[in-house]
C-alpha cells in the first residue's frame, strides 16, 4: 500500500513515469490511487496490478524509490507545499 506523498513508478504500455500519490482509496474491495505525475497531468484510479495496462509498477517502484535516505528517484513535485497552500488537484473522477 502506497500513502499520500510517497513516489512512486507508474506504467503505461512500454512508458514508465515518476509521480507521487494524491489519494489512495478502496472500490469494491480494490486499493485505486490518484497519481500526480511530473509532467503535471493526473491519473486517477489506478492499481497495481500486473494485468492493468496503466499501473503503478511495485517492481520499480521499490526497487528505485522506497529505499528510505538512499532512495535512488525522487519526485519532484512539492508535494509538502501543496499541501499547506492546499494545491492539490482535486482529481476524482
Amino acid at each position: 500500500m502506497y500513502h499520500p506523498g510517497e513516489t512512486v513508478i507508474v506504467t503505461q504500455g512500454d512508458t514508465h513515469r515518476v509521480g507521487v500519490v494524491l489519494d489512495t482509496f478502496l472500490h469494491n474491495k480494490s486499493r485505486l490511487y490518484d497519481v500526480l505525475l511530473e509532467n503535471r497531468s493526473a491519473i486517477c484510479k489506478i492499481n497495481t496490478s500486473a494485468k492493468a495496462k496503466t499501473r503503478i509498477n511495485k517492481e520499480y517502484t521499490n526497487q528505485l524509490c522506497n529505499k528510505g535516505d538512499k532512495s535512488r528517484i525522487k519526485a519532484l513535485i512539492p508535494y509538502k507545499d501543496l499541501v499547506e497552500n492546499d494545491l492539490i488537484p482535486y482529481i476524482k473522477a
